[in-house]
């Protein structure tokens, strides 16, 4: 009797360290492959730009969202109203909690706005893209008066990049340390930040949980290693891929997701140096001497189309009567001469290293404005090199222009765009001082029809006046393995929640 008790304890023994050992097999970990890492770390108030996106998203979350069609629906805000020109009240979910067991109140929002409209605030991204937040006023628990400097009529848009902060933590820490362990209410918090690699566990008392155990987000700077890396299952995901990749994508079972980002890709000039780049009639003859339909033929499969301006369609502000500059080489030629180039010039183009296919696009441009005489010398730089020269660097790293696009998000507004490229920046690479009045103008405008023919002139304008080579709205495709359910990913956010591994 006591040999087979013996024998059952140890047969149960066994049984449950196959389960144990089964059940830790079964730990889902989703493995996202994009071309570098934040350079601000858990910043959630350093940039709305990739590849912070990719981690804001698991991280934090933002008062609003958008659709795919631009219109706004509520994240953490329930809802909002309009209180005077200048104070919008927003109502927070109940029952939300941070990643640390802290419950969202009143006192985030608060946290939050406090320190976009601080001093210390001055150089992080998202301060620029929205300069007019004066303070905050709390009404109750969870009810909080944002209160602006201006009128600000189209408010609701911006509360998308107001992330909320664990408040304590981040008045007690301060922004750098908050940073490099970051506390919010996404579905995901931080483990361990690598020099290639972050990985993240589950928040399970997220409003939204998600439906793994674990998120690896791993930076894989060229779009060759990232698509290999999908097809050798070290990555369920693979973003940064190009129509060529579809066929190998498709082929090992998976899924190539593509759609068109609220962005226009473009050669930004740096027009505020002294040159030929300065020259208004030099930057027309450039766009005009592009052959952009024939780089979305041959390097976009045909999945776009050459922009008009510096806008995607579905923003608020987009001028349907505007044409693209049309492929013609004499009239570039011409341009050149009237501007006393007539014998070309040369100018350096910075790029992120690990652009997938738009080293092919940017090489073809180069191809294309050497037919009419001009030399672009393209650079390629490492992600957080590349960003401190474009957002940082006065001279911007001595380049003449960067690759930096025109984007409608997160406000899905024309005046993102227009403010993003404008004097308002701490390093401006473009700045018109006649449209700075408009566009302080349209910001203000409580009428709506009146707001939005301003914006529209504005796209007229900015046009005419060629501050970028603007090419096509941008086309995104992200790789996904078979295994992958319910990816979703639209202008800079990623909806981990509804992400999920079959086995």
């Amino acid at each position: 009797m006591f040999n087979l008790c013996t024998k059952l304890r140890i047969f149960f023994l066994i049984l449950s360290i196959g389960l144990a050992s089964n059940m830790a097999q079964a730990e889902k970990i989703l493995r996202i492959a994009v071309d570098s890492l934040p350079p601000y770390l858990g910043h959630p108030f350093g940039s709305t730009a990739r590849p912070t996106s990719f981690t804001n998203s698991a991280i934090f979350d933002g008062l609003i969202q958008f659709d795919k069609e631009g219109n706004i629906f509520p994240r953490l805000a329930l809802q909002w109203e309009n209180i005077d020109t200048k104070t919008w009240r927003f109502t927070l979910r109940d029952n939300v909690f941070f990643s640390n067991g802290t419950k969202l109140t009143s006192e985030s929002l608060k946290a939050t706005v406090d320190w976009l409209s601080s001093d210390e605030s001055l150089r992080d991204g998202v301060r620029t893209e929205i300069p007019f937040l004066e303070t905050a006023r709390i009404v109750d628990a969870l009810t909080v008066d944002i209160i602006t400097k201006i009128p600000v009529p189209e408010m609701p848009r911006y509360a998308g990049s107001l992330l909320l902060v664990e408040p304590t933590l981040f008045k007690e820490q301060g922004r750098q340390k908050y940073s490099e362990n970051p506390i919010g209410t996404g579905p995901f918090k931080l483990k361990k930040w690598g020099s290639s690699i972050i990985e993240m566990d589950a928040n399970i008392t997220s409003w939204r949980p998600p439906k793994v155990d674990m998120l690896e987000i791993i930076a894989l700077p060229n779009p060759s290693g990232r698509l290999q890396a999908l097809m050798s299952n070290r990555a369920d995901v693979a973003t940064g891929l190009g129509p060529d990749d579809i066929l190998t994508v498709e082929s090992s079972g998976g899924v190539m997701e593509t759609w068109l980002d609220a962005s226009v890709a473009a050669i930004s000039f740096v027009t505020i140096k002294d040159g030929p780049i300065g020259n208004y009639k030099v930057r027309q003859a450039l766009n005009y001497a592009v052959n952009k339909q024939a780089i979305i033929d041959a390097l976009l499969g045909g999945l776009t189309k050459p922009a008009s301006q510096g806008i995607s369609h579905n923003a608020y502000g987009y001028n349907e009567d505007l044409e693209p500059y049309p492929f013609d080489l004499d009239v570039a030629k011409s341009l050149l001469k009237d501007a006393g180039y007539e014998n070309g010039f040369t100018f350096q183009f910075i790029t992120q290293t690990g652009s997938g296919s738009n080293s092919l696009i940017f090489q073809q441009i180069a191809s294309d404005l050497s037919k009419v005489g001009v030399k672009m010398i393209i650079k390629q730089m490492p992600a957080a090199a590349y960003l401190r020269a474009v957002l940082r660097d006065p001279d911007h790293a001595g380049a003449d222009a960067h690759s930096l696009v025109w984007p409608a998000w997160p406000t899905f507004d024309a005046l993102r765009a227009l403010q993003t490229h404008s004097c308002n920046r701490s390093a401006p690479w473009h700045c018109d001082r006649k449209l700075q009045p408009l566009i302080d103008q349209a910001l203000i405008e409580w009428d709506m029809e009146k707001g939005l023919l301003l914006r529209k002139k504005l796209m007229k304008l900015t046009r005419d006046s060629a501050p970028a080579i603007f090419l096509f709205e941008s086309p995104e495709f992200t790789g996904l393995s078979k295994n992958v359910t319910g990816y979703y990913q639209f202008y800079g956010f990623v909806a981990y929640d509804k992400i999920d591994l079959l086995n």
